[in-house]
């Protein structure tokens, strides 16, 4: 006998690793699914929101490889994932969106529209195909689409008729076009570009994160004795215990005594998405390292170098180089970018003083999930990474509401390490009945919550205008209140309290944990201008 559309889609997932999904299921073909994910092994986390299901599937695609997989009902349960789908597109993470379909009129839209713009790729198999159908091939293709280079969401709307139909054909496994391989020209070129350089500095970008290429970028590092930056998603791809490792990368004005200091940019897998919008800070000429042969690259690098990163590099190592920055150089200007992260006078507790209490407080090797906000500043810098993957950030789409599910997922992927998720109040209000979820599944986690009652990012660009605050305020909660009743175990911490015995307590805890901390949002404007410029 055939088996179903679902059955044979998650064989396939199974197959390329996928070990469980996420969602919120409607009442069609989101029952079949989950039944034959069951069947084959792949667990299902019912969640408290399609955009939370989605951050988690994706966050679960970029720690572990396979495809992550959320799961929605039709209509409002599609629509609401568009968020976490979005993340996926600009966080280059390969992630199966599976929308159920209305049968009739009701909740009807055009579903594949709505997706159109973020996906890679779009499967809305027929309710009742032919005996001679290949779903098995069209599955596989799909499936391909989402994992190849640069990785990224496709969407399934599937029926509930369409489930239970028969597919046809058989499971290849997966499929992947190797790196373009560069040109002799191009290859030349790199070397002569980096032989006239005195003083080159690499960027290392989120391709950077790739096993292969981490250590790639270690080795190149050491050949040229030159400083690496990394941005928000490459954080941990050199060890930042390296003494080359100087800090993150975001493309603004905090980073320009490095980039007065160079004559040559080594784009080490960084993608377009990754600088923030603004006018280019460095006049030099760009050598761009990528797996891509054909993306559209606003810096307009001298030399492009497509190819696998670990092979760019091994060139770029055996060719004649300039003498090493002085270490102490290097070293001077590293600190440098940490005390501009420091910057700004607080008559209470700071973001960067809460950032290094959980540090310390912190067990070995705990992963941080940051969301965006203005608190985002002192916890990437001042938290070390040793690999990639250690710190978790939304960057290209950079969206509130990240860190507890980004947290969440970390956590029910490597259920033995300790994840600390990063907040400040507006991003976890959005996302606040996700705690449940992590009780639920006694997530070994603490969330931190940065306390100031206000958007604090857009109130400081609201004050860089002069103009009066509006619309940036809110009134307080007692997050650790609502915490509790979500079933973690909660602390409040007032601005004049101690920090450190709270943390101690969250951190014992058995399940997940939250400390509410109140904080002086003062200095965030002296250190968004020393940063951002």
């Amino acid at each position: 006998m055939a088996q179903t559309f679902v059955q044979v889609l998650a064989a396939a997932l199974r197959a390329r690793g996928t070990r469980r999904a996420f969602g919120v299921p409607g009442g069609g073909s989101s029952l079949d699914v989950i039944d034959a994910f069951a069947a084959e092994g792949i667990a299902f986390v019912l969640v408290h929101g399609e955009t939370a299901g989605a951050l988690m599937a994706s966050v679960t695609a970029e720690l572990g490889g396979a495809p992550g997989v959320v799961v929605t009902g039709v209509g409002p349960g599609a629509a609401s994932a568009a968020n976490g789908v979005a993340y996926a597109s600009l966080e280059r993470a390969p992630l199966l969106l599976i929308a159920d379909v209305a049968e009739a009129a009701h909740q009807r839209f055009d579903q594949p529209a709505l997706f159109a713009p973020l996906v890679k790729g779009c499967l809305r198999p027929a309710p009742a195909p032919g005996d001679d159908d290949d779903g098995a091939a069209r599955i596989e293709a799909l499936l391909d689409a989402a994992s190849a280079s640069p990785p990224g969401p496709v969407h399934l709307d599937l029926s509930a008729a369409a489930a239970s139909a028969p597919a046809g054909g058989r499971l290849r496994g997966p499929s992947e076009a190797p790196a373009p391989a560069p040109a002799r020209e191009a290859r030349a070129a790199a070397c002569r570009l980096l032989a006239a350089s005195a003083r080159p500095l690499i960027v290392a970008g989120m391709e950077a994160r790739a096993p292969a290429a981490s250590a790639a970028l270690r080795r190149l590092a050491r050949a040229l004795g030159c400083p690496v930056m990394a941005t928000y998603k490459a954080k941990g791809a050199i060890d930042e215990s390296d003494p080359r490792s100087v800090g993150c990368f975001t493309g603004a004005a905090g980073e320009m005594p490095f980039l007065d200091r160079a004559d040559l940019l080594i784009f080490f897998g960084l993608d377009p998405v990754e600088p923030i919008p603004g006018r280019r800070r460095f006049a030099g000429p760009i050598l761009s390292l990528s797996r891509h042969a054909d993306r559209d690259d606003p810096s307009s690098p001298a030399v492009a170098l497509p190819g696998a990163l670990d092979r760019s590099a091994a060139l770029l190592a055996a060719a004649p180089g300039a003498a090493p920055w002085p270490a102490a150089e290097i070293a001077a200007l590293r600190d440098g970018l940490r005390a501009r992260v420091a910057m700004g006078a607080s008559a209470g507790r700071s973001a960067a003083e809460v950032v290094t209490a959980v540090r310390r407080a912190a067990p070995e090797r705990a992963r941080l999930t940051v969301d965006s906000g203005a608190h985002m500043f002192s916890a990437m810098a001042l938290w070390p990474a040793a690999a990639p993957g250690d710190v978790l950030k939304s960057n290209g789409l950079s969206t509130m509401g990240f860190a507890l599910p980004a947290a969440i997922a970390a956590s029910l992927e490597e259920p033995s390490r300790t994840v600390v998720a990063m907040t400040g109040d507006g991003g976890l209000r959005m996302c606040l009945a996700e705690l449940e979820t992590a009780a639920r599944f006694g997530c070994r986690l603490v969330v931190v919550v940065f306390d100031d009652s206000r958007l604090s990012l857009i109130d400081v660009k609201q004050q860089r205008r002069q103009g009066p605050s509006r619309g940036v305020r809110t009134g307080p909660v007692d997050h650790a209140a609502v915490a509790r009743g979500l079933g973690c175990a909660a602390w409040r911490v007032g601005a004049a309290e101690a920090l450190e015995p709270a943390l101690a307590r969250a951190f014992a805890a058995e399940g997940p944990a939250l400390v509410d901390v109140a904080i002086d949002p003062a200095p965030y404007a002296a250190q968004f201008e020393a940063l951002r410029g």
